[in-house]
């Protein structure tokens, strides 16, 4: 066992001693004293207390004679007996702290009897505020109606404080009547955070943990509830690659760590197509917090919380939403006469001579004119595509209860079209839930939850999600007819049998439809355990299904054709043949979970908590296909009606489980040290049975200086500051079950006795010795908040060890050997990282406002990997991993283009591997590095950091004005390349090349040695090379949204029997900051201009 994990056990086991121990830690108080002043009581009870007295000095009835008797009492029983003699009145405060006061008759000079009403920002009055006459003991609170009745002196400052909202500080200045406005605070300590396996004040948090309220949630109304997360949580990397209805979802991952556990209610599932609008909240768990989930929890885990009912009566609301949607970026594509033009220019550059081009200057003429209609300039774009696209979004809520039955239902339908005239793709989703809690006895709670989520997709038959289907898009030329005066035969318009105007209509190539449902039902029992108070039972079971039915029908189609001045049409070709193919998908999941859980406060001081669970995790899938073509007619797309050659049919199932024992222990002394302990004990059935069992600790602490009386006393400014460190252990097994038997598997076909039958093949060499990869991380953290909030921010800095990854032992092999090693825990990195939030936030009278921004960076470096032993310099400066950053580039280094044949003619060095005869003025220039007078792999170099961003940011702001809100949100991300395919950028073939290749390429006219397209030329060359003149930097900031919204006075919406309605307007990603626009892409995309992955802006009405 490592060092590390005999000290988290250690330290865990001392923790529960401690936790346990201080149950015995009761604070009492003898006291005997007999006509004594005021005074000297005060000071005998802080000498056999902890208690400590603030008063003013001239208060008259502190010198007032009294008597005291209490054995083994608290304060309360004591400060009864004071009060009860003397004209004293007293607070007591958070830290053992007892303010004293007394209204002398030099104080109630000058006082004043003030009235007023405290309203949230909806206008409704906040019942029980508090309202305190600053540095005294005289308030009051709020009734119904929010209004309150106060004697002040006229000079005083009233405080106005309730959970859950900023407090308050208003100057009476001798005014009599108030009206004060709260606003909420988003940053109360007092805030109830998720966590693991339960719930947790935010004050008493140890962990790094990152939380997102439905509020923020629900102001991007998205399709995918990913894409609302984006850059609004310090930690959390998320890139939404594509707009694609129904394929738009962010990839997300936590400080670069790889794929997060999603827990969705205390359950392992997506949260993709759930409705945001039936979140309560969403918590990142990023550091020794995610332990106790152990095994999954190695890249972190995101906790999704559904909403619940609330005593009260019914509250039934409304939302509905309408979007116009369309490209953040597209490619645009050159026009025929353009085309014409540079497909010429390249040809002859390649060597073509000029009177055999495919293209002569007549013919490029003629493009140009557009007056022939046997020489078209087809626009794909304005053929193929939609200016924009609707989604419709709307949903209805109904939550309420009683102080015996609470009830949530939803019902939520999203419908969003595609970007295709063809009206051949989109995507619709049905999301129904359920939530009922109810208390059976004062003892017994019993919780049901229940939902469904229906999605549908609709796709060509070649899925526009996939790549094949924007190749055939750009390989559709300008040059060809979009179509002919008899509108039933499709043209020919790019090479092959695939053609985009089949692509993106249903009736002429088919569909690729996806049929999703997800169920999920939970059935949860809550027993508090009367004989030892504080402690609970807790039987939950989930059970969820998630199928889904795809079926893809081509239809065939001839490809004709035509020429005008004959008036004839000519059979090209036909389009894939008429096929369908089928599959069916189901997996089970079953969760069981039984807890104990234990709560309490001794003596006021000592706060205990802890948990022990069991959970029990059982899987079950099954799939299977079929495919048949040879259709005699695409009127029927079933699969009886194909013919029996070529047929397939394919299936198969597997089971697997999980089992887990956890514990959990959280101890906080006057909420000012706190201390967390966990320890998971997993089991997975993808290691051997002596590798099986996994023990996965964690332990973090905290301290509140804020609480400390040297801060409290002397720097009153500062609410809260709090120092946070942790240090954890998990694992993570997704390493593919069985990898430690060896056997056989089904593979290809055998001809057996005349009969094709099943081949049978090894698995390979078995690892017995496969184990968990172990994750060692550490975390510490600061939060602060000063001037009642009005300035808040959270630093936190991490590094994670990941041992024992697998990989394939390369050096010990021998090239002699005839089999492939199996993989092994033998490599090793670590990641490393800081995340920073900060804000602000104020209020002037009905205006309020909030600005906050948070940034974060991480990046992985090797450890170990095993490699051969480099002992070449540049084998080790361009091969060796170990040590090094795991997203390094290297390629070659360019300077700029050639501008003249004179300069390749002195280059001094072989550039091309030819003698430098194949270069040609406009071709990229590459640096010989080493000097020693060729390029070749010797001179590639370092040069970017990898295609995730190490910098990810974000700003927010927040303003309300009366009924007004506004809503702004800007994200980007730094230290971030990507690599432009040149094959892509130049034109190659009969591809439709971008517009910037025309505007930007090298000419002989346009002799920029800077210019950002070298010389056209068909085929490969040098300019096709992997250099830094593709590697570009792709940093960007993007407006992401913007809200403007106006909430109706309430007395207004009454009359109409609504209890809110609010209007607003929102806009998504309308700008951007994008160093690839001249490229015509999109810096989240992939790392080449795949058009159909570009994301989409939005705006909702």
């Amino acid at each position: 066992m490592s060092n590390i994990k005999q000290f988290l056990i250690q330290a865990f086991l001392c923790s529960m001693m401690l936790v346990f121990s201080s149950f015995t830690a009761m604070s009492q108080i003898t006291l005997i004293m007999k006509n004594k002043p005021v005074r000297e009581v005060i000071k005998e009870i802080e000498k056999v207390s902890d208690y400590r007295f603030f008063y003013n000095d001239d208060l008259s009835d502190l010198n007032k004679v009294i008597s005291i008797e209490i054995k083994n009492g608290d304060i309360k029983d004591i400060m009864k007996q004071i009060t009860q003699q003397a004209a004293v009145s007293y607070v007591l405060k958070a830290n053992r702290q007892v303010v004293l006061s007394l209204a002398s008759i030099d104080q109630q000079k000058d006082v004043v009897k003030i009235a007023g009403k405290v309203i949230d920002e909806q206008g409704e009055g906040v019942i029980g505020a508090n309202v305190m006459e600053k540095g005294t003991t005289n308030g009051t609170i709020t009734d119904l109606d929010g209004k309150f009745y106060l004697e002040v002196s006229g000079k005083s400052i009233l405080q106005v404080s309730y959970i859950g909202f900023n407090t308050q500080e208003i100057q009476v200045n001798g005014q009599k009547l108030f009206t004060i406005r709260m606003t909420e605070d988003s940053q109360s300590l007092d805030e109830v955070v998720v966590v693991g396996y339960g719930t947790q004040k935010k004050l008493n948090l140890t962990g790094a943990v990152a939380t997102l309220k439905n509020e923020e949630l629900v102001k991007t109304p998205v399709a995918s509830t990913t894409n609302a997360l984006v850059g609004r949580l310090p930690g959390l990397i998320a890139k939404q690659k594509s707009g694609q209805p129904g394929f738009d979802a962010a990839d997300i991952n936590i400080r670069s760590f790889g794929s997060a556990l999603v827990i969705v209610d205390g359950v392992e599932q997506s949260f993709n197509n759930i409705d945001a609008n039936e979140i309560e909240s969403v918590s990142i768990l990023k550091d020794a917090s995610a332990a106790i989930y152990g095994a999954r929890a190695g890249n972190g885990v995101i906790l999704v919380t559904t909403k619940r009912g609330q005593s009260g009566k019914p509250n039934i609301l409304f939302n509905g939403t309408l979007t116009s949607q369309s490209y953040t970026n597209f490619p645009e594509p050159v026009d025929a006469g353009q085309y014409a033009t540079l497909f010429r220019e390249a040809q002859i550059n390649s060597g073509v001579p000029e009177n055999q081009t495919k293209f002569s200057e007549e013919d490029i003429a003629k493009y140009f004119a557009g007056n022939d209609p046997q020489y078209p300039s087809t626009n794909w774009y304005d053929e193929i595509m939609k200016k924009s696209a609707l989604q419709q979004q709307y949903n209805l809520t109904i939550r309420g209860g009683t102080d015996v039955v609470k009830y949530y239902t939803f019902l939520g339908y999203l419908s969003q079209d595609g970007m295709f005239k063809g009206d051949n793709t989109g995507y619709r989703r049905f999301n129904v839930r359920s939530n009922l809690d109810v208390n059976l006895t004062s003892d017994l709670t019993f919780s049901l939850d229940l939902s469904a989520i229906k999605d549908d997709v609709r796709q060509s038959n070649r899925p526009a999600s996939e790549e094949w289907f924007w190749m055939d898009f750009f390989d559709s030329t300008p040059t060809s007819h979009a179509s002919f005066p008899d509108p039933t035969k499709v043209p020919h318009i790019g090479p092959g049998p695939f053609n985009a105007i089949i692509n993106t209509h249903e009736d002429l190539g088919g569909y690729d439809k996806t049929y999703k449902n997800t169920l999920n039902g939970a059935f949860s029992v809550n027993y508090k355990v009367r004989p030892v108070p504080g402690l609970s039972a807790k039987l939950k079971l989930n059970y969820q299904q998630v199928s889904y039915d795809r079926k893809n029908w081509t239809k065939q189609n001839d490809i004709w054709d035509y020429d005008y001045a004959t008036d004839t049409y000519t059979l090209y070709g036909k389009s894939m043949p008429t096929s369908l193919k089928q599959e069916f998908h189901k997996n089970q999941t079953i969760t069981g979970q039984f807890s104990l859980n234990y709560d309490r406060v001794f003596n006021k001081d000592h706060s205990i908590n802890g948990l022990a669970l069991v959970e029990i995790i059982d899987y079950n899938n099954g799939n299977f296909s079929a495919y048949r073509e040879n259709y005699v007619t695409s009127a029927i797309d079933q699969l009886f009606a194909g013919g029996t050659i070529n047929q397939q049919a394919n299936g198969s199932a597997s089971v697997s489980g999980r089992a887990s024992l956890v514990a959990r222990a959280n101890y906080a002394y006057r909420g000012k040290y706190l201390l967390e302990a966990t320890a998971r004990y997993d089991g997975s059935p993808n290691f051997p049975k002596n590798k099986r069992w996994g023990f996965f600790p964690s332990i973090s602490a905290g301290w509140r200086m804020s609480e400390e009386t040297f801060i409290k006393n002397n720097l009153t400014w500062i609410d809260n500051l709090k120092l946070r460190a942790g240090v954890s252990q998990t694992g993570f097994d997704s390493v593919g079950a069985f990898q430690y038997l060896t056997g056989y598997k089904f593979e290809g076909y055998n001809v057996l006795g005349g009969k094709e039958v099943p081949g049978l093949t090894t698995t390979g060499i078995a690892n017995t010795n496969i184990s968990w990869e172990t994750m060692t991380l550490y975390n510490v953290g600061l939060d602060l908040s000063v001037l009642n909030s009005k300035l808040y921010s959270e630093i936190d800095v991490f590094y994670r060890k990941r041992d024992d990854m697998l990989g394939t032992r390369v050096v010990s092999l021998p090239n002699t050997f005839g089999a492939t090693l199996p993989s092994e825990n033998i490599n090793s990195q670590s990641t490393r990282g800081f995340e920073v939030l900060i804000g602000h936030r104020g209020n002037f009278s009905d205006f309020s406002y909030d600005i906050s921004g948070n940034v974060s960076w991480s990046r992985s470096k090797w450890i170990h990997y095993d490699e051969p032993d480099y002992t070449d310099p540049d084998d080790i400066r361009l091969k060796k991993k170990s040590g090094q950053w795991i997203d390094v580039y290297n390629a070659y280094k360019s300077d700029g283009l050639f501008t003249s044949q004179e300069e390749i003619d002195n280059l001094g060095y072989d550039m091309d591997g030819m003698g430098n005869t194949s270069l040609r003025p406009g071709d990229i220039k590459i640096v010989d590095i080493n000097n020693d007078g060729e390029v070749d792999w010797r001179d590639a170099r370092n040069i970017g950091s990898g295609g995730t961003p190490h910098i990810i940011y974000g700003i927010n702001l927040n303003m309300k004005y009366k009924g007004f809100d506004l809503s702004v949100f800007a994200q980007g991300a730094a230290d971030y390349y990507v690599q432009l395919q040149s094959g892509n950028i130049n034109i190659d073939g009969v591809r439709t090349p971008f517009k910037v290749i025309w505007n930007e390429r090298w000419t002989p006219e346009n002799n920029d040695r800077d210019a950002i397209i070298p010389r056209q030329k068909i085929g490969q060359t040098t300019n096709n090379w992997n250099s830094d003149y593709w590697y570009k930097n792709a940093s960007y900031l993007r407006l992401k949204n913007v809200t403007l919204g106006y909430t109706f006075n309430k007395s207004l919406v009454q009359k109409l029997r609504m209890e809110n309605l609010r209007l607003f307007v929102v806009g998504t990603n309308l700008f951007a900051i994008n160093p690839l626009r001249k490229y015509g892409l999109d810096p989240e995309t992939l790392m080449q201009p795949e058009v159909g992955r570009i994301r989409l802006p939005s705006l909702y009405l």
